[in-house]
């Protein structure tokens, strides 16, 4: 089992990598950009590793936004390789984007381009194109590939990477807010967002405070990059 963790975690080449605009300095000559692999080259590596009868996918649509109205697509993906199952939730302006976000983000969980969420780099940006010169990504060692840093080699072999990784899933919307924030913070607005979350008490007490406190973030990072 080790080997096939192994593999789901074997860096993309290069030239397989894309990269999106996560958020604009102020004069908007600065990017600050994320690489990303699509979903075709995600199904391929999961083909490649554990063949195509070695895992399944299952699609919820969490959110879709009014007819006509424009926003945000919410999709949780369930993943399952070798009869191990995990789940994450996807963005997009389109339910074909969002599809595609909640595959990555299953599979990141198991390894599949996990290191390309740690490499956001600030990059030239032309205001009046709209381009940049995408980096490279340098890539160290595989995660969980030999012995983790800070485990000994006398160490038991429980100690090592005989397992995916694991992490405690959260509900749907939460997971949304969560992620927001997080690109909030990547764009110097923090504190206005920990602001907003101060009205609503956290994640908000009731399911229609939490579409409010959701729907006001979305509008203070729409009006950073406006």
């Amino acid at each position: 089992m080790n080997d096939v963790w192994d593999m789901l975690n074997e860096p993309f080449p290069q030239e397989e990598l894309q990269w999106r605009i996560e958020a604009l300095s102020k004069d908007k000559r600065q990017a600050l950009v994320t690489p990303y692999v699509d979903a075709s080259a995600v199904l391929d590596r999961l083909d490649e590793v554990v063949g195509t009868q070695g895992w399944q996918d299952s699609y919820q649509v969490l959110h879709t936004p009014p007819p006509g109205a424009g926003g945000t697509y919410a999709v949780k993906c369930r993943l399952t390789v070798m009869d191990v199952s995990k789940e994450d939730v996807g963005e997009g302006d389109s339910l074909k984007a969002a599809f595609a976000d909640a595959l990555a983000r299953a599979a990141a969980k198991f390894g599949v381009g996990r290191y390309l969420y740690q490499d956001k780099q600030w990059v030239d940006h032309d205001p009046d194109t709209g381009q940049f010169n995408p980096p490279r990504v340098e890539v160290g060692a595989p995660v969980y590939r030999g012995r983790p840093a800070g485990v000994p080699a006398s160490a038991p072999e429980a100690h090592r990477a005989s397992t995916p990784p694991t992490a405690e899933a959260k509900p749907e919307p939460q997971e949304l807010i969560d992620r927001l924030i997080e690109r909030l913070k990547e764009a110097g607005l923090g504190r206005q967002a920990a602001q907003i979350v101060m009205k609503y008490g956290g994640y908000g007490k009731q399911p229609d405070e939490t579409r409010k406190l959701y729907g006001e973030l979305r509008a203070l990072l729409k009006g950073q990059a406006s």
